[in-house]
């Protein structure tokens, strides 16, 4: 394979084999620059219209991509094939050490892990290298707006990068050698903070104090000149420290008169947010926890993942409650999740607090527990309001509590704390993601009502894709405000089809960005949990169980179960129910980014076949609870790993059905789904009943299809039997009798090559529903009995008992009733020794067809209300529907044409929602007659429609005395007593 060397950190240069190539600029640049942006992963050929076109789309625009595409490979010769083609999309395939982009990310990484090992000098070594990738701005010969955007995230990573490394060399001792370096930086960025503080470190620790000092103001001249800002808090704090670590006192100078300790007033809250939204039920759980708190010291948590508004929440309410603490307010952020810097120290934190509730710092104590005691000395009869944000654990709490009364104490964490409720009897306020309305009204408050007004559905499509977090409606609502000139709608675009929303979200600062916010989180999780967390991503959502996750990571489901509290206990995911747990669709996003990076093919595939085996086999073993239509193949073996659901009746089987059908559906969805073409066929198979049983004609068609496919390529004629029998199903459901004809005529032609009778057995199944589906019963009978012998023949207990079912209820169509009784007594008995109650209900059905055929109408409705009963238990309204439409014809037969008529109407309701054309068409047919007896009231006269026939006069006449309060004692017909 030809070596690629391709450098995007500078001017766009690409080698083969150490040849240059020249790239034309323009389009071909730009979609160069584009997939490598994404390397190795798949672009598709829309998001590449809209990055290379913007709102100027041209005529034909996705040819005039592939035409690029052409001369791009053109341009690479023998690397050609480096430009993959993946349905409508395309992928640029490149190792780690061909690109400088992913040579910089490994570096970084390896900075990571051995900072975390404490090797720092080894850490800034592999920084060093990182950087040196870069030989300019990043794609310094290209423009556009694309190209713009993505110069701008990698140079902001490259000062990022360059941070880390610098702040490492001071941790190290090199304030000297860093010093000029930091100096020509800030000529540079003079109003990005973090190089200030940097540089006034060093300034510091090289002994220059009052250069430092002098740092600290221009900065904050030149915010407030560009940007009308002042320095944020950790500036100010550390302005604070090199203040008081300056010269010691003048020891000529009067000694003060004072107290040790003078009685100062904190007022350290950061400034409120202005457009802070929504939340006033958690306001007033709070309100509520401090007025209970009086004559205690107060405490409360604030729980919820990262990017949904604890602080915010924290900080706007701690100030609308200051009034109530005259002694002052103390904030700090414990750090505990921060991108940028490492946990804050209890014994930093208290001495801060320290002074600034007014003891000076040299009479600060040294040790932890000397400091933890003094404040809670100086608290002792104060009324102060605490706030510590972002806290890592209740270990980083504890000893920053204030433990007199008066004092109230608020705390954030994506950590529950557990611990502080258990043993300090904290308050926990769970946040959770923002309403429809208020995440509407935050997204608003930044892009102004007019302008969400003009375009109010593109409003609710950002919402959406937001998924209601307030750091991601934050993001997008400031790029609209700033963008006036686009339209909210090609942003909503953006949103629903980009291949990284990340990109679309990304912050110029780190700690407001999702994916570094995130990432905080991930980082601290241990191996397992974080393993889980991947995994996740891999899930098609929403929710998951413990066995399907135990199945993903191919561990006892114990452990599955530990890793999934433990990302619950970090807010990374939540618990709605018993059992089942989800992810927030921008931490799924992340969670696949993750996986997608750190885990190699071989085990991501292996994963998702574990999770598909893991599907089938628990839905073969609910389908044996449910469904009158599957069971009794055998499928391939699950690969080892696999956990299975524990369905122990037809409740769970019902309950589970209901919880993963759409994530079965979806598995089937993906171009190619995992654990290849015999799991498709699996998948699809295991949930053809539970479709039938309810009428799910277009999904059954659709499943089928993809199965059908799949058994075409692997040569399957057995299989592909299977899947025409169900797309000829399905087209019954759906009301296209040629189609359904069609299907199982291609399905009879291929059993006559085959000499297998199950498959023979099938398609005269399928023959016996469409020709009863017709109203052909003898034809239906002699396919039934056809289908029963083959069944039979290759030992198929389950389908031959759905045959005998079918020979019973046409025999008892055709006035066979004494063979249909016969039938019906040996499914039920089959059914009653296995416990399958869709078994018993049918033969009920039956029972109840053959009383009502031979006048035994309050007999038939007996067995009608038993099938009923248990149709209804396990959610398959179709069935139930066709017995009040059965339940309607007895009523109708006795007489009772209003009761009737109700059931027709609830079975009408049913067949409407779910699309089944013939049995609507049936019923409409039999309410169309109902409603052909006309009867009025007329100056003593009952009036009734002419023609009619005299049984249906006489109901109507009867039923109208009725109404009336009289009593019929005669029951000879009215209209016969006319004739007479």
């Amino acid at each position: 394979m030809p070596h690629l060397d391709v450098r995007l950190l500078g001017p766009l240069e690409l080698r083969v084999d150490g040849v240059p190539v020249a790239i034309p600029r323009g389009n071909t640049a730009t979609v160069l620059a584009i997939l490598l942006d994404e390397a190795n992963g798949v672009v598709p050929l829309e998001s590449i219209v809209r990055a290379v076109y913007g709102i100027d789309i041209p005529q034909d625009p996705e040819t005039q991509v592939q035409n690029t595409i052409g001369v791009l490979r053109r341009k690479l010769g023998a690397a050609r094939d480096r430009v993959e083609t993946v349905g409508r999309a395309y992928r640029f395939r490149i190792d780690t050490a061909e690109l400088d982009t992913l040579r910089c990310k490994a570096n970084e990484d390896h900075a990571r892990a051995l900072r975390n090992e404490g090797r720092l000098d080894e850490a800034v070594a592999a920084l060093r290298d990182a950087l040196g990738e870069w030989h300019g701005p990043a794609l310094a010969d290209l423009s556009g707006a694309t190209v713009d955007s993505i110069r701008r995230r990698y140079d902001e990573h490259r000062l990022a990068l360059l941070e880390r490394r610098i702040d490492l060399d001071l941790d190290l001792g090199r304030a000297a050698e860093v010093v000029d370096e930091l100096r020509q930086i800030v000529a540079v960025h003079g109003t990005r903070q973090r190089f200030t503080a940097l540089l006034m470190r060093a300034l510091h620790a090289c002994g220059h104090t009052a250069e430092a000092l002098e740092a600290f103001a221009a900065l904050r001249e030149r915010l407030a000149d560009e940007l009308g800002a002042d320095p944020d808090q950790p500036l100010r704090d550390l302005h604070t420290a090199i203040l008081r670590d300056g010269p010691p006192a003048d020891p000529a100078a009067p000694a003060a008169s004072e107290a040790p300790f003078p009685r100062r007033i904190p007022v350290m809250l950061p400034r409120a947010n202005t457009r802070f939204t929504g939340r006033t039920g958690q306001m007033r759980l709070l309100d509520g926890f401090l007025e209970a708190a009086e004559g205690t010291a107060g405490l409360a948590v604030v729980t919820g993942m990262g990017g949904v508004g604890k602080t915010a929440l924290a900080v706007s309410w701690a100030h609308r409650v200051a009034h109530r603490f005259p002694d002052g307010q103390l904030y700090f952020n414990l750090r505990g999740f921060d991108p940028l810097a490492p946990g804050a120290d209890a014994a930093t934190v208290l001495g801060e607090a320290l002074v600034a509730l007014g003891v000076e710092a040299h009479h600060l104590p040294a040790g932890l527990d000397e400091r933890i005691g003094l404040y809670r000395t100086v608290l002792a009869g104060r009324r102060v309001l605490v706030v510590l944000d972002n806290a890592r654990d209740a270990a980083a709490v504890r000893p920053l509590l204030p433990v007199a009364p008066g004092s109230f104490t608020l705390v954030t964490s994506r950590d529950r704390l557990s611990g502080l409720d258990a043993t300090e009897g904290a308050d926990t306020v769970p946040l959770e993601l923002l309403s429809d309305a208020d995440a509407w009204a935050l997204l608003v408050r930044r892009i102004g009502m007019d302008r969400a007004m003009d375009e109010e559905r593109a409003v609710l499509r950002i919402v959406a894709s937001c998924g209601r977090l307030p750091l991601a409606l934050t993001l997008i609502g400031a790029w609209a405000a700033a963008h006036p000139q686009f339209s909210l709608a090609s942003l909503a675009d953006r949103l629903d089809t980009t291949t990284n929303v990340f990109r679309v979200l990304a912050s110029t600062d780190l700690a407001s960005d999702p994916r570094s916010v995130f990432a905080c989180s991930y980082q601290a999780l241990g191996s397992r949990a974080a393993r889980a967390f991947r995994l996740f991503g891999l899930h098609p959502g929403p929710d998951l169980t413990v066995p399907a996750m135990a199945s993903l990571m191919g561990v006892p489901p114990a452990d599955a179960e530990a890793a999934l509290h433990e990302l619950a206990g970090v807010h990374l995911i939540d618990q709605p129910s018993e059992g089942r747990y989800t992810m927030h669709d921008l931490l799924r996003s992340y969670a696949a980014e993750r996986i997608t990076e750190e885990v190699a093919l071989a085990e991501r595939d292996m994963a998702e076949t574990r999770l598909v085996d893991h599907f089938i086999q628990s839905a073969q073993a609910a389908a044996q609870f449910l469904s009158f239509h599957s069971g009794g193949l055998d499928l391939d073996p699950p690969v080892p790993g696999v956990a299975v659901e524990h369905i122990a009746d037809l409740a769970a089987a019902a309950a589970w059905f209901g919880s993963e059908y759409e994530v079965l559906l979806a598995l089937l969805r993906r171009p190619s789904p995992p654990g290849g073409d015999s799991r498709t066929w699996g998948l699809a198979w295991c949930l053809a009943g539970y479709m039938i049983d309810r009428g799910l004609g277009p999904d059954l068609f659709e499943a089928q299809s993809a199965a059908l496919a799949a058994a075409e390529r692997s040569g399957d004629v057995f299989k592909q039997v299977v899947s025409l029998g169900y797309l000829s199903a399905a087209n019954l459901l759906m009301g296209d009798r040629d189609a359904s004809r069609a299907y199982l005529e291609r399905a009879t032609a291929l059993t006559g090559g085959i000499e297998q009778p199950w498959a023979k057995g099938f398609v005269y199944y399928a023959l016996c529903v469409q020709a009863g589906r017709e109203d052909r019963d003898a034809d239906a009978l002699a396919y039934g009995r056809r289908s029963s012998q083959y069944f039979h023949e290759a030992g198929s207990r389950f389908w031959e008992f759905r045959a005998i079912w079918a020979i019973g209820w046409h025999s008892a169509r055709l006035g066979m009733h004494a063979e249909a009784r016969e039938h019906f007594d040996r499914l039920l008995a089959a059914a009653e020794e296995s416990g399958a109650p869709p078994g018993i209900a049918s033969a009920h059905l039956g029972y109840g067809f053959i009383a009502h055929q031979e006048g035994r109408l309050d007999e038939a409705l007996l067995h009608y209300d038993r099938a009923r009963e248990v149709f209804a238990e396990y959610g398959v309204d179709p069935s139930v529907a066709y017995v009040r439409e059965l339940t309607g014809d007895s009523l109708a037969a006795k007489g009772a044409a209003t009761a009737a008529a109700a059931e027709w109407r609830s079975a009408e309701r049913v067949y409407a929602e779910y699309g089944t054309t013939h049995e609507l068409t049936r019923v409409r047919g039999k309410l169309e007659d109902v409603g052909k007896v006309r009867v009025a009231v007329e100056g003593g006269l009952i009036s009734v429609g002419a023609r009619e026939e005299p049984s249906r006069l006489e109901q109507a006449v009867r039923e109208t005395l009725d109404a009336f309060g009289y009593e019929v004692i005669d029951q000879t017909s009215a209209f016969e007593e006319v004739e007479r």
